[in-house]
């Protein structure tokens, strides 16, 4: 009874089971028909715009006095005394229109060199012994010009007397000739034409005499013109012994307003580093102690490690914003000046530089400063950055096509730049894929592409889809 009373408890369980088994078997009725495909994926699509980019990136600085320079003495010397010392503002020299110095820069220390002084004193006096000499030179250039008037003066008066002397010659001799016809004809006696010879001997030879006291008054008045030549040679030369005594001159008092250290531009003295009555050498490869360093910081120079990744947005004039770590309540605004446009081939950065106005000298040498730099880039092509996916090592997005009466979706490999504020810059896209053996050929993006613009992520190469129609 026990045994049977428990089949008979497990039979409607066994009915039960026997009829699931056989509903599994039979065919789904009109309200369990197979399951319904699914339709194409509908997505929503973007076309790449032109927009202005901007890209901001900061970076750390150091700021640097715009000239800063260290004086050194020129020659060898006691310092005599100090005018200037850390802390003091100094000013440099001044320039007029054409560039030459109006006005040293101020004294920033004297050295003591006697040596050096009494050697300008020789200089002097060997300037004022050759202005001498020059004078002497000049009176007897004037001495030997006065003799030429003399000489010449002669020689007029033997030209003169040579032509009385000719007439005389040529009287006398017309005269013994007549005289000498009357005599062989008897008409007068022989006593008379020998008087008239020796007339005529008379005249000959005072004409003689003449002829040469005319080439002696000749030749003194080229001794007189050769002395005038020698004293203008003479004067020149002392003229120029002039010149080379006071060159000699301004050498000497060139070297000695060495011993004057003077500021080589307005500025603050930034250190000192002798005291009075040290005695000083001259700067060279071996030796010589810096007596002052001088900084020109009315202007500034900020500098900034640009990275490598950023360096070709940096150009001159690009806007900056400064904030120095010292100086809470303001920014400085400036611009790029200059950079090396060369990477450092070990740290691969652009040094840049910024010149930065100081009128008040907030801005400190060996201040810490942070940069700000910003980059606009007009009219650059852009997607959405949902709308371009890293698949692999490749960056791609998705062109909707038309394909006969549906739209497909093609993978597309791009080339992209910038991306800024969910904005991704496009540049190139890949065009038919590539033969083998062959590169791919790129394309520039045009604007008219249809992407799709997000949830990459389930899409395959090929796949039909559905646009979304876009909001009203």
């Amino acid at each position: 009874m026990i045994v049977f009373r428990h089949c008979i408890i497990r039979l409607p369980l066994l009915a039960g089971l026997l009829a699931v088994a056989a509903g599994c078997g039979k065919e789904p009725g009109p309200e369990g028909q197979q399951e319904e495909k699914k339709g194409p994926l509908t997505v929503k699509t973007v076309k790449p715009e032109r927009k202005t980019l901007r890209r901001v990136f900061e970076q750390p600085g150091f700021i640097e006095a715009f000239e800063e320079t260290t004086r050194f003495a020129r020659v060898p010397g006691y310092i005599l005394k100090m005018h200037r010392d850390m802390g003091d503002p100094v000013k440099g020299p001044r320039y007029d229109k054409a560039g030459k110095e109006t006005e040293p820069g101020q004294p920033l220390a004297e050295l003591w060199v006697p040596e050096m002084e009494e050697e300008l004193k020789q200089k002097q006096a060997l300037v004022a012994q050759a202005k001498a000499a020059v004078e002497q030179a000049q009176a007897a250039l004037d001495a030997a010009e006065a003799g030429i008037g003399t000489a010449k003066a002669l020689v007029h008066e033997a030209e003169a007397a040579r032509t009385r002397a000719q007439a005389n010659y040529e009287r006398w001799e017309s005269e013994y000739g007549r005289i000498d016809d009357l005599v062989k004809h008897n008409v007068i006696d022989k006593q008379t034409r020998d008087e008239t010879r020796n007339q005529f001997k008379a005249a000959d030879a005072a004409r003689q005499e003449v002829e040469a006291k005319v080439a002696s008054s000749q030749a003194t008045e080229r001794e007189s013109e050769a002395k005038r030549n020698k004293a203008r040679a003479d004067l020149s030369a002392a003229r120029a012994h002039v010149q080379v005594a006071q060159a000699e001159a301004g050498r000497a008092a060139a070297w000695l307003d060495y011993a004057t250290i003077r500021a080589p531009y307005d500025g603050i003295v930034t250190r000192r580093h002798l005291n009075t009555g040290a005695f000083v050498q001259p700067a060279s490869g071996n030796g010589g102690m810096p007596l002052f360093s001088v900084a020109r910081t009315d202007t500034v120079r900020i500098f900034a490690e640009v990275p490598e990744v950023d360096a070709l947005l940096v150009h001159d004039k690009m806007p900056v914003r400064i904030r120095v770590q010292t100086i809470k309540d303001r920014d400085f605004e400036g611009k790029v000046t200059r950079s090396s446009w060369s990477l450092d081939p070990k740290a691969r950065t652009l040094r840049t530089e910024i010149d930065l106005d100081n009128p008040k000298r907030l801005l400190r040498p060996g201040n810490y400063a942070y940069l700000t730099f910003t980059a606009v880039l007009p009219d650059r092509l852009t997607l959405p950055a949902s709308a371009v996916t890293t698949q692999g090592e490749q960056t791609v997005c998705f062109l909707v096509q038309d394909h006969k009466d549906d739209k497909k979706i093609v993978r597309t490999p791009v080339r992209v730049g910038l991306h800024i504020g969910g904005l991704v810059e496009v540049l190139k896209k890949q065009g038919k894929p590539p033969e083998e053996g062959k590169d791919a050929t790129w394309e520039d993006f045009t604007g008219e592409e249809v992407v799709v613009r997000d949830n990459l992520a389930g899409l395959t190469d090929g796949q039909t889809i559905k646009v979304e129609s876009p909001e009203k």
